[in-house]
């Protein structure tokens, strides 16, 4: 069953509307081209080696595993960058995400870089 999403502002500019898509093709919700990475692209998510290369970031893609639901909070996008921030859970577990997300040029037209986290945040949960 796919997870639920909600997305806390509606009416998003169009490059804002684009990252949270990639952010949540990134938590394994929904399609993303694998031909909208650049060839020499990296993802870097937390401890791991940072993935490098196009081929290697789509082999990453076949083993994600979507969250029980996702709440962005927060999209911000600027010239060749964007951010994604928000909430997930996984069965009883609740964490804080981003994902920063570096485009090649302004038209965002290939990703050049992502750096990807999850936090279980503070003692409450925050």
């Amino acid at each position: 069953m796919p997870p639920k999403v909600i997305r806390k502002a509606e009416g998003r500019a169009r490059h804002e509307a684009r990252a949270e898509d990639i952010a949540l093709a990134l938590m394994g919700v929904g399609p993303l081209p694998c031909d909208m990475f650049a060839v020499d692209a990296t993802w870097e998510r937390g401890t791991e080696v940072p993935a490098a290369g196009r081929s290697a970031i789509v082999k990453i893609f076949e083993d994600l595993t979507a969250p029980d639901t996702i709440t962005v909070d927060q999209v911000v996008s600027h010239g060749k960058a964007a951010s994604v921030s928000g909430r997930l859970t996984r069965g009883t577990q609740s964490r804080i995400f981003c994902h920063v997300i570096r485009h090649t040029n302004e038209t965002a037209t290939k990703i050049a870089q992502v750096v990807s986290f999850e936090h279980s945040g503070g003692r409450n949960g925050i």
